[in-house]
């Protein structure tokens, strides 16, 4: 009876270990089942931010990192399509001449009056500035063609101050300006945009011809604390005229005599450089030659590539 009990243990606890490694052996081939499925969907379960301590990640799935954009220049700005060229009349074109021979600028800049002069007297060429708006055009290098000769047209200095070198820069034109061209000389040697104060100028040079004398008057509250006869000298100076070397005011008025020596072209300069009308519409020009026919002639002004810009004919 023992035996039998004994063998039925025996019988038992093999069969006990035989379900043992089966199961065993089960469970493993199902987890390594599972972690080559989860390597498929994850690929990086060992390492990372979501790295498990050993068993593969079911559940997580990081999404694919994407690309780059691809960096697209911008498209090039796009530039207004160009204005037509305005239509000109055929009765405007000079005789001799077609379209194709006009400036860009014709008509920009008009001939006025011209007088060729003579022995007795000095010629004179106007040029009136037919512009619009802030438009500014270099008129320096222009050519004036007539029959027998020309000019070109030169620099000339904006603001005049005696005191330094003067320097001469490209003449540009604005609306309303006009360009005097003398065939006398400048008494200076230089050529001019007229402003407040160049007549003061006029006081130890002559020119030909004559600077207006349209200078500022002083204001009477800078001179309200000077003397009565103070006062009523700088009153009689009138526009551009300088103060006598001995001028009639009291002896021991040491301030107005003071404020008399800036009663000139450099004291204007101070006083009214930075008003908004201070630069004249005038440029004054003096060639010292004469190229015109004193009967007649045809004058010609030509932009720097040749194209006519205006014609004048007397």
């Amino acid at each position: 009876m023992a035996g039998k009990i004994f063998g039925v243990l025996f019988l038992v606890v093999i069969l006990g270990a035989a379900l043992f490694i089966v199961r065993s052996d089960v469970v493993k081939r199902t987890f390594n089942s599972l972690g080559k499925f989860s390597l498929i969907l994850n690929p990086s379960t060992s390492t990372g931010s979501h790295a498990t301590s050993g068993l593969p990640n079911l559940f997580y799935s990081p999404q694919p990192t994407p690309p780059p954009p691809r960096f697209v220049s911008p498209p090039p700005p796009q530039l207004p399509p160009p204005a037509p060229p305005p239509s000109i009349n055929p009765y405007e074109i000079p005789q001799g001449f077609t379209e194709k021979d006009l400036s860009p600028y014709f008509h920009k800049v008009r001939l006025g009056s011209v007088s060729p002069g003579s022995d007795f007297s000095y010629g004179q060429i106007t040029l009136s500035a037919n512009l619009s708006g802030s438009d500014v055009l270099n008129i320096t290098g222009w050519l004036l063609q007539a029959q027998g000769g020309g000019q070109f047209i030169p620099r000339a200095v904006n603001v005049y101050d005696t005191v330094g070198q003067p320097v001469e820069s490209d003449i540009y034109l604005q609306a309303g300006d006009q360009v005097y061209i003398y065939s006398s000389q400048s008494v200076v040697g230089l050529n001019l945009r007229l402003n407040k104060c160049t007549g003061y100028l006029e006081n130890s040079n002559h020119f030909t011809p004559p600077l207006p004398l349209n200078c500022p008057y002083i204001d009477r509250s800078q001179v309200s604390s000077f003397s009565g006869k103070c006062q009523d000298y700088i009153s009689s100076l009138g526009g551009c005229r300088l103060p006598d070397s001995n001028p009639p005011v009291p002896e021991n008025d040491y301030a107005c005599k003071s404020f008399l020596d800036t009663i000139n072209q450099r004291g204007c300069l101070d006083r009214h450089r930075n008003d908004r009308d201070f630069l004249s519409h005038e440029i004054r020009i003096w060639t010292g030659s004469r190229f015109l026919d004193e009967r007649h002639d045809r004058l010609l002004l030509l932009d720097k590539q040749g194209l006519v810009v205006d014609a004048y004919s007397y």
